[in-house]
């Protein structure tokens, strides 16, 4: 049940120099309002307030404990005693903290209570007040029990701060106070003390510390003096383990967790069953301890960690010393080394060696073991090889390596040399393979050679150097017959055993030669079972266009296998290989089958060679080439490729394939190019080309001719045919009817004529006389008779015109003239200058030209209805002009 706190009467705020007084007239006035409460009286008594100290309590502390007892629970006994407890700020009385408490009685033992400050206790003094509560009642505060910080002391000759110089856990607030000297209150001025919380001290506002700080820690400066803190985790050390050495201590070692970031006096302190220890190791001399207890400890925490174990079971050996290696034999060597530990010689151990990188195949028990035998190594080889133990009864692990010594074996007779044989170009080559490092059991020295008959009737030694090359030519088909060969190499301990092969006198037995595909960048040889073979097969292969002797692989295969593969790293790209397949017997090899392939098809490498023409006959020729060059196909030529190209024209005329080198083509007359490619299935290689030229013979200019004329007679008969067809169509297009001239007055039907006189004079006549309305005067007869010859007849007729003219006019008498045929024709003479009649006509129109005066004509004659020009007068100028209009538009 919560009680209303009420908080003492009188003065709430004391000066520094009177808070002693401050806290006994507090006492007093407590003590005067109990008297003054009826039925509550104060239980409380003995209290006691106090700091809990540590090693860092000078540089503040934290925890403030309240101890005191209760005088009715020593007759009265509850279950529980109830208790408000608050804690002040002495000097502005201010209450900072307010908790109710139960305590379980105990008459024996006071009552404790602690609690921790937000603050450094040192930062103000801190007092302390309880009282009693219980179902029916609840008794008076107890007097005021003060802790006095550092702001009572006036001695101080500097700014104080706390905390001080403290190690802080990542994450924590922390609130800093500066307790100022009295005559430095009043002009005392920072940004991070703010908060008053009494007459000489200043607090900041918390600070959060969210990372580990460096070894410097974060400064907080207050006039001239400051605080250093520093921000890390505590202790993490995990995994203890603890082992002996030597069989007399034991040895511990532990895993260091997460980084305390605390350094120099805050770094974590370790210590061992009580032992101080070292950072990461501790050392007892006690063997027979079965437990240990590892404490680590920094400002921040504290650590603790456990490990139990037998001594006798956890033994972790130290390494061999001088160790040392003996060599037997050349397959065996012996290593010794010694101890520096007495209480290994009788110690039951288990050893192993590693060679050459790898573990020994088997390991070694003993008693205090310091040697062991090494077997079935290899002649004339080097070793490196090191050496660890561990215990046998009670194996933990192994011990340390020693360090590396070094094993020569000695050396042993080589192992028997790999020969074979190639029969190439009528010779026949004896082959063999070099020993390797493993094979040679030493250094090779030589070789020796021996040579004999099959009836051994005569035999030939010969000694080869290592200059000369692993291979020996032998003359084959003579009549030595068959030859039997053997082939030991040698070293410092001796001749390899022997290696025999008989070469027969013709090794070629007729075998076909077929084709065979690759398989993966190689070659899967099958073959049929033979009765002859004794000791398995033999499968050869070398380039077949190599000219190198001796340039052969083979590869021995065991009875009851029937097939091989041959990987590509023995092959080249485009090149052809030869693959036998031999019967190994006891006497000669027999071959079985041979084949000719390649391993990777290329495009072939060069271009078919003679490229020519063998024969021509008019338009028909025939074309000829070489192959590409032996050893130059890249692979099997399956067929070439023709062009023909027009080179005038430049295009393709033909494109064929053919597997035959020879071609036919039938070209029309110009100029060509053939090209021609081999083929593979990886390709085509470069073309060989050639240029000619196809010219016309007589006979087909003679057809040219006759053709060409042929096609412009034909050409000229349809156009004929379709002319005289279209006549109608044609005339009408190309000339129009012209419709007849219309005549104003009563003339007659019959002819007009004019004829032309000297000196550029023209005389017409008109047939028969018009109307006499029409006749003329006398003047004008006379005018007109006098223009007109004596030679021309004159009948009675209508003059034209009336006025005369030095130039007289051609006027046209055909129907049919067009307006330039009557310009063309017609004479026209430049002068006329008056006309004094008008013919009129709708269809034609004469215009005569200035300068040219129109001849007075007094007798016509009209014999026909004729077109005549129109005549125009305008005054004294006259213009003839003479334009044809047609009606038929």
């Amino acid at each position: 049940m919560m009680v209303k706190r009420s908080k003492p009467q009188g003065t709430s705020h004391c000066s520094s120099d009177l808070l002693k007084i401050c806290v006994k007239m507090g006492a007093s006035w407590s003590a005067q309002a109990f008297k003054e409460t009826a039925g509550h009286q104060l239980s409380v008594k003995e209290v006691t307030v106090y700091p809990e100290k540590s090693d860092i309590s000078d540089t503040g502390e934290w925890v403030l404990n309240v101890k005191w007892k209760d005088e009715f629970a020593e007759s009265n006994q509850p279950e529980k005693l109830t208790y408000d407890i608050e804690v002040l700020h002495t000097e502005q009385m201010r209450i900072v903290h307010y908790e109710i408490i139960q305590v379980t009685p105990n008459p024996a033992v006071p009552n404790h209570w602690k609690w921790t400050s937000s603050l450094p206790l040192q930062c103000t003094s801190h007092s302390v007040r309880l009282r009693r509560r219980d179902p029916h009642q609840t008794s008076n505060w107890t007097p005021l029990y003060t802790y006095e910080g550092e702001d009572l002391h006036v001695s101080a000759t500097t700014a104080l701060v706390y905390p001080y110089n403290q190690v802080f856990l990542v994450g924590s607030n922390v609130t800093f106070c500066c307790i100022l000297r009295t005559e430095k209150v009043q002009s005392f001025s920072s940004p991070k003390f703010t908060i008053r919380i009494s007459n000489r001290t200043f607090i900041t506002k918390p600070v959060h510390f969210h990372t580990p700080t460096e070894s410097g820690g974060v400064d907080l400066p207050c006039m001239d003096n400051g605080s250093t803190v520093f921000i890390g985790y505590p202790p993490d050390d995990q995994n203890l383990t603890c082992v002996t050495r030597d069989l007399s201590s034991v040895d511990c070692h532990w895993e260091h967790g997460r980084k305390t970031h605390l350094e120099g006096n805050k770094n974590t302190k370790y210590t061992l069953n009580g032992r101080v220890c070292t950072f990461d190791r501790c050392v007892l001399r006690e063997n027979n301890v079965t437990r240990w207890t590892l404490i680590a400890r920094n400002p921040l925490g504290v650590k603790t960690i456990t490990d139990s174990a037998d001594p006798k079971h956890r033994v972790w050996l130290r390494a061999p010393r001088n160790i040392q290696s003996r060599v037997l034999h050349a397959r065996n060597a012996t290593l010794q080394w010694s101890w520096n530990m007495e209480n290994y010689t009788s110690f039951p151990m288990t050893c192993q060696v590693e060679l050459n990188g790898s573990i020994y195949n088997k390991t070694f028990d003993g008693l205090g073991l310091s040697s062991i035998v090494l077997e079935d190594l290899q002649p004339s080889a080097n070793y490196t090889a090191k050496v660890q133990c561990g215990s046998s009864k009670h194996f933990y692990r192994w011990g340390d390596w020693s360090e590396m010594t070094h094993i020569s074996t000695k050396e042993e007779i080589p192992e028997a040399v790999d020969i074979w044989m190639q029969y190439l170009e009528q010779n026949t080559y004896i082959v063999w393979k070099p020993l390797t490092k493993q094979q040679s059991h030493g250094i090779i020295t030589g070789y020796e050679l021996t040579i004999s008959d099959s009836k051994n009737n005569w035999r030939n030694t010969i000694h080869r150097g290592l200059e000369t090359p692993l291979c020996h030519s032998l003359t084959s088909g003579n009549d030595k017959g068959d030859q039997i060969i053997t082939i030991s190499a040698s070293n410092s301990a001796g001749l390899s055993p022997p290696s025999r092969i008989t070469i027969p006198s013709y090794p070629d037995n007729g075998v076909n030669i077929s084709h065979i595909n690759s398989s993966n960048g190689g070659f899967t040889i099958f073959w049929e079972e033979s009765i002859s073979s004794s000791c398995g097969y033999v499968v050869d292969w070398f380039s077949t266009h190599s000219e190198k002797r001796c340039a052969v692989n083979w590869r021995k295969i065991p009875s009851g296998h029937l097939s091989t593969w041959i990987p590509s790293e023995f092959f080249q790209p485009g090149v052809k290989y030869n693959i036998s397949v031999y019967a190994c017997t006891a006497d000669a090899p027999q071959l079985l089958q041979r084949r000719e392939g390649y391993a990777i098809e290329q495009r072939p490498f060069e271009k078919v060679q003679k490229l020519r023409i063998g024969k021509q006959e008019g338009r028909k020729l025939e074309l000829f080439w070489d192959t590409v060059p032996s050893g130059k196909e890249g692979g099997f030529i399956q067929g070439y490729r023709v062009v023909t190209i027009r080179s005038d024209s430049n295009t393709t005329i033909n494109a064929k394939k053919t597997s035959e080198r020879t071609v036919s083509l039938t070209l029309d007359p110009g100029s060509y190019i053939i090209s021609v490619s081999a083929y593979t299935s990886a390709g085509e290689g470069d073309n060989a080309t050639l240029s000619f030229l196809v010219e016309k013979s007589i006979y087909q200019m003679i057809a040219g001719t006759v053709v060409g004329f042929s096609l412009v007679a034909l050409v000229f008969i349809i156009i004929s045919v379709v002319c005289f067809r279209k006549r109608k169509w044609l005339k009408k297009i190309l000339y129009p009817d012209i419709p007849a001239p219309k005549l104003s007055g009563e003339w007659t039907k019959n002819g007009f004529y004019c004829s032309q006189l000297t000196e550029g004079y023209m005389k017409c006549e008109i047939q028969e006389a018009c109307n006499s309305e029409h006749l003329p005067t006398s003047q004008e007869s006379g005018n007109s008779h006098a223009l007109i010859s004596h030679t021309s007849r004159v009948y009675h007729a209508c003059p034209f015109y009336q006025n005369t003219s030095e130039s007289p006019v051609a006027v046209s008498s055909s129907p049919a003239d067009t307006p330039s045929n009557s310009l063309e024709s017609s004479l026209l003479w430049p002068g006329v200058e008056k006309l004094s009649s008008i013919i009129e006509n709708p269809t034609y129109n004469t215009t005569l030209p200035e300068s040219v005066d129109f001849l007075q004509i007094s007798e016509l004659t009209l014999d026909s209805y004729l077109p005549a020009p129109n005549f125009v007068h305008n005054n004294s100028d006259v213009k003839n002009s003479l334009g044809y209009k047609s009606q038929s538009s």
